[in-house]
């Protein structure tokens, strides 16, 4: 695993990192103290620029100190969702935050990997273009060099779908390219090395603080792609470890609740816990500015639906994204839907007074 850190009992912690205009990959190492009494878990990340949009499942439950007071010491690894995934089916990892597409996919082969709870509500992967384009519609796609994270990401599923239902064969009528993320996918597409970049809604948020103005693609379809980045994990966790993802997941609940409720006083705990994502290059008031719009941007795809629990996963948004795989060809048969999810965590994870979480969310470091 290429980049790796701990959650440890003091809020503020040292980050070896680049920055990219506020998002970055974090490369850290810290050893807790006490960390050998608790329950050692480890969460594979699938991306590895943990910005100010992953507040809610990295610096809050860091900062609360949620995962300590549970008896955890979370190890996370960030890196590509491919990575991520094998990390959890090879033992490597506990749990994985990442697309479901990959992981529907494995599914289709025999892997045992479960979802257990939903993180992101609504699609937010898209293909961006810079708004002097030439490139109006996604029927202009063909020809042209899209940029990607990595080839087994979750976007390239999505978009391959999107331009197969605009009559494009993905396969021949476009081509692919890894990018990576931050600031060398914008210069990829800044540049004219891809004609169009495949990123998500933090990104976007990002580019856009830097002064790109970028118009966004989306298909009928893909708007009804409900299934988004969630955790998965191997059945035998579910089996053998249940009370160890309820509170692993708890923590990610109280974070979102936080991070909708007190958007500024969390981005500061980001820069608190990790103090070089603060961008060194603005002003205090531009890098708050511009850290909120990335917090709001993804605030639009954490916020829960009326009667809604967090964590929730709705079986039609499953069943929409099997239909939208197999419908596109990147998968051939319709796996079962109670093996690719399960809603048994939920109940627990929720087990937590929501008026506190606001109320502490309010107390936060302005």
């Amino acid at each position: 695993m290429k980049r790796l850190f701990t959650a440890f009992a003091t809020p503020l912690c040292t980050a070896l990192t680049g920055v990219f205009a506020g998002s970055l990959g974090l490369s850290l190492v810290v050893v807790p103290a006490q960390a050998q009494e608790r329950e050692k878990v480890t969460i594979a990340i699938g991306t590895d620029v943990l910005d100010a949009s992953q507040v809610n499942n990295t610096s809050l439950p860091i900062y609360t100190k949620c995962w300590e007071n549970a008896g955890l010491d979370v190890t996370l690894q960030p890196t590509n969702s491919t990575t991520a995934m094998q990390a959890v089916l090879t033992g490597q990892a506990d749990m994985v935050n990442m697309g479901p597409a990959a992981a529907i996919i494995a599914r289709t082969k025999g892997a045992p990997l479960k979802a257990v709870y939903l993180n992101m509500r609504h699609n937010f992967q898209f293909p961006v273009v810079l708004d002097s384009s030439p490139i109006k519609t996604i029927a202009d796609f063909k020809g042209k060099t899209i940029g990607v994270l990595s080839y087994g990401s979750q976007m390239v599923q999505i978009f391959k779908g999107m331009l197969t239902e605009a009559g494009i064969n993905p396969d021949k009528d476009v081509t692919f390219v890894e990018t990576g993320s931050g600031a060398q996918a914008v210069t990829a597409l800044s540049r004219g090395r891809v004609d169009i970049w495949g990123t998500w809604d933090s990104q976007i948020a990002t580019a856009e603080n830097m002064g790109l103005k970028l118009r966004r693609f989306s298909s009928p379809f893909a708007d009804k792609l409900n299934f988004g980045g969630s955790y998965f994990v191997r059945d035998d966790m579910i089996t053998k470890r249940p009370k160890t993802i309820e509170k692993v997941l708890r923590c990610v609940a109280m974070g979102s609740v936080t991070a909708l409720a007190n958007p500024q006083g969390s981005l500061k705990v980001h820069w608190k816990v990790f103090p070089l994502t603060k961008p060194s290059s603005v002003d205090d008031a531009t890098a708050i500015k511009q850290g909120l719009h990335i917090i709001q941007t993804r605030g639009e795809f954490l916020k829960l639906e009326p009667g809604v629990k967090w964590g929730e996963i709705p079986i039609s948004a499953v069943a929409n994204m099997v239909a939208f795989m197999k419908a596109n060809n990147v998968i051939q048969t319709s796996p079962k839907l109670e093996d690719l999810y399960t809603n048994q965590f939920i109940a627990g994870i929720n087990n937590f007074d929501t008026a506190k979480v606001v109320a502490a969310a309010k107390a936060l470091p302005q």
